[in-house]
């Protein structure tokens, strides 16, 4: 006969391990009509239908009444609703509820937002290499091989994929606009904050001489090919070509990101190119988890805390989990519950409730390793097709150009 490990029913029904003791027990004692299976000495709950329709009460039941003293209840704060609109607070709910995880782009609101521009300062004043400062020199050191791929287009739009606070771009901007063929820089990112510093810096740089464009998509699934309609159908559509960054690999921070990478994909023309820079997998990039402003902090970074602080959850409520998960490769950080937890969320269409259970771990921040050549590998997959690719020095960090290869069906 089938039957659920307890691991599986712990999962599956977000009860303790305790508390499917007690269902086995009760069981047992003839005062629930659960049917068990013995196997090697040891007593599991059968894996049939009529088991599953119980389970299903009892988890149910447990929750209406846990003990209040082991549960807890917040509200998000009034300005968690200034923050996002309806869309995107669905979209919290949907993933707290489903996925047990808070999406990464969330937390670059507000004060995620000059707090990870604090921290990519801190970045730039550091002695070792880091994503930022590879990236720049990366960008740098291929000015020339640039220079060729647009050669014979007059314009270039450069296209910012989570424009963060654009300084990984200035060097690159200032060298296009320097030989006359910087048409366009338009900056893509989830949070107004975010276009907001960008903004600002750009016109500190540059004053006049380059102007920026800032246009709030979700990568992973807002394209943004609305944007170049009036390029790409003028009669000197020809002449310009699209430059797409993706910085600091985006992408594997997603939890799917080939759709980030389709979305982009699907917006670009024949004649445009990608670049993408990356920390390949390594063990150093596996060990990697210092997000915080101040080098050597210990917890949350304020990028990473901020979203629960809005939600009002307390740290008192939770454990900081980090590290690196071999069968996924998949560097995460995350919080796992010390009780149980309902938030009150507060919609256009009334009050939903997300509850959580003791032992619940929400993913807060993921990072998918890739190899070089599994990006590489990816990006063809899509349709992208390779035209140069770059490692520094120590072999740490990536850097491809690829072109638009023809359309490949989904």
């Amino acid at each position: 006969m089938q039957y659920f490990k307890h691991s599986e029913l712990v999962t599956n029904y977000r009860v303790s391990l305790k508390t499917v003791h007690n269902w086995i027990a009760a069981a047992k004692q003839g005062k629930l009509d659960l049917q068990l299976h013995e196997q090697a000495g040891r007593t599991y709950v059968a894996n049939v239908p009529v088991n599953t329709r119980m389970l299903k009460g009892l988890s149910e039941k447990g929750k209406k009444y846990r003990n209040t003293l082991h549960h807890k209840a917040v509200t998000p704060q009034p300005r968690f609703y200034e923050l996002f609109n309806h869309r995107q607070i669905l979209d919290i709910i949907h993933n707290l509820d489903i996925h047990h995880e808070i999406p990464r782009q969330y937390s670059y609101f507000d004060g995620g937002a000059t707090s990870w521009d604090e921290w990519i300062q801190r970045l730039q004043h550091d002695d070792t290499p880091s994503t930022f400062t590879s990236t720049v020199k990366l960008l740098h050191d291929n000015f020339k091989s640039i220079d060729v791929l647009i050669k014979g287009h007059k314009r270039v739009n450069v296209i910012d994929i989570g424009v963060g606070n654009a300084q990984p771009v200035k060097e690159l901007l200032a060298h296009l606009s320097n030989s006359g063929i910087l048409n366009r820089y338009i900056g893509i990112d989830i949070s107004q904050e975010m276009l907001n510093i960008a903004e600002y810096n750009i016109k500190k740089w540059f004053g006049d001489s380059v102007k920026f464009e800032g246009h709030i998509r979700d990568i992973s699934y807002e394209r943004f090919d609305d944007l170049l309609i009036d390029d790409m159908l003028s009669d000197n559509s020809e002449d310009i070509v699209n430059l797409v960054l993706v910085l600091g690999a985006t992408p594997v921070n997603f939890r799917s990101p080939h759709d980030v990478l389709r979305t982009i994909y699907g917006s670009m023309g024949h004649n445009d190119l990608i670049i993408y820079t990356a920390k390949p997998d390594s063990q150093a990039s596996r060990e990697y988890f210092d997000f915080n402003v101040n080098s050597g902090a210990k917890g949350l970074s304020p990028t990473v805390s901020i979203i629960l602080e809005l939600m009002d959850i307390d740290e008192s409520l939770y454990d900081v989990e980090m590290g690196f998960n071999e069968q996924k490769r998949m560097r995460f950080i995350q919080i796992r519950l010390k009780t149980a937890l309902t938030i009150n969320f507060l919609t256009e269409h009334g009050h939903r409730d997300t509850r959580l259970e003791k032992g619940d771990a929400i993913l807060l921040q993921r990072s998918w390793h890739w190899s070089a050549l599994e990006t590489i590998s990816n990006f063809e997959e899509i349709g992208f097709k390779l035209l140069q690719s770059n490692l520094t020095k120590d072999r740490q960090f990536l850097m491809t150009i690829s072109g638009v290869n023809a359309k490949v069906e989904d």
